[in-house]
């Protein structure tokens, strides 16, 4: 189902989504914005944003977060691509979608100056952490060890990375990964 979309302006398209009812309605209405042609790059960065928001209302975080990514694409300066690429590495952290995640980070990485870049990756360490606790609070343990693998994997402190190592051979442990708590035991 396309709606059709006569408005130009940002301030036209506020006013027909505050005549909507439901957020469901206002989802219709922006993706059938974004595929009709004749917007600027700025109202585009501004349907993707308010499409993130809904999917995020909507719990829709897959979604939510691919139009975060979209968003990044058609950024102008360097800090809002990074800002827009970490909201989405974040969403696609709340999914459980840890490859996604990663990407969103790396191309983030990429336009950063070295400032940005430490950031990042403090952005990036407590996002996956908080992600596991998350998920090892709902018993979902084999998702939580994804997030624990890539936060071993990172460049931490000793301290930091003893703990989520401990944490990480207690997870393989209770999902029954003894050969795999083994090896992490002997590193």
């Amino acid at each position: 189902m396309a709606i059709d979309v006569r408005e130009k302006t940002i301030e036209e398209i506020e006013e027909r989504l505050s005549e909507m009812q439901t957020s469901l309605n206002k989802i219709v209405y922006l993706e059938s914005a974004l595929k009709s042609s004749g917007f600027t790059f700025e109202i585009k960065r501004f349907l993707w944003l308010k499409l993130s928001g809904f999917y995020e209302d909507r719990r829709m975080f897959d979604k939510a977060a691919k139009s975060m990514a979209n968003k990044a694409g058609m950024e102008i300066t360097f800090r809002d691509k990074i800002e827009s690429y970490l909201a989405a590495a974040e969403l696609y952290a709340k999914v459980g979608r840890v490859d996604d995640a990663d990407e969103m980070f790396i191309r983030a990485t990429r336009d950063a100056n070295i400032e940005q870049k430490a950031r990042i990756k403090l952005a990036r360490k407590n996002i996956y952490l908080v992600s596991a606790q998350r998920l090892e609070k709902k018993g979902k343990k084999a998702s939580a060890a994804k997030f624990y693998e890539k936060l071993v994997k990172m460049n931490l402190d000793n301290e930091e990375k003893n703990e989520i190592k401990e944490k990480l051979i207690s997870t393989y442990n209770a999902l029954g990964l003894f050969r795999e708590a083994k090896l992490l035991e002997g590193i």
